[in-house]
C-alpha cells in the first residue's frame, strides 16, 4: 500500500472478513511509508483500510475520541465533601473527635 507523504499522518485499521462481516482486527497511526509497509506485513491477507488522521499539534497528531462527561456526577462529588467537610467540623467543635481519637488541641 503506498500512501502519498503529503496525506501522512493515517490511520490503519485492519478488519478480517468473516461471514460478509468485517470483524476489527487491529489500528495504528502511522507517521512515515516504512511503518505502513510494517503494518501491512503484519497484517497480510486481512482487509486494511486508510483514513486521513486531523493533525493536533499538541498530542502529535493523534485526535482521541470526545467522551460526554455527565454533570451531575461532579455536583455529587462535591456534595460528599461538603458533607463529610461539615462532620469533620462538627465532630471537632462538640469534642466527640477529641475523646475518640484521643486528640488534645
Amino acid at each position: 500500500m503506498e500512501i502519498k507523504k503529503e496525506d501522512l499522518p493515517v490511520m490503519l485499521q485492519a478488519f478480517d472478513l468473516h461471514e460478509n462481516t468485517e470483524i476489527f482486527v487491529a489500528e495504528q497511526l502511522v507517521h512515515t511509508q516504512v511503518d505502513v509497509d510494517r503494518f501491512t506485513a503484519l497484517y497480510a491477507g486481512k482487509i486494511i483500510k486508510a483514513s486521513k488522521e486531523m493533525v493536533n499539534p499538541r498530542n502529535n497528531g493523534h485526535v482521541p475520541p470526545t467522551q460526554k462527561r455527565n454533570p451531575a456526577i461532579g455536583f455529587v462529588m462535591i456534595a460528599i465533601i461538603l458533607i463529610m467537610l461539615a462532620l469533620v467540623i462538627y465532630g471537632f467543635s462538640t469534642g466527640w473527635i477529641q475523646e475518640k481519637f484521643n486528640v488534645s488541641i
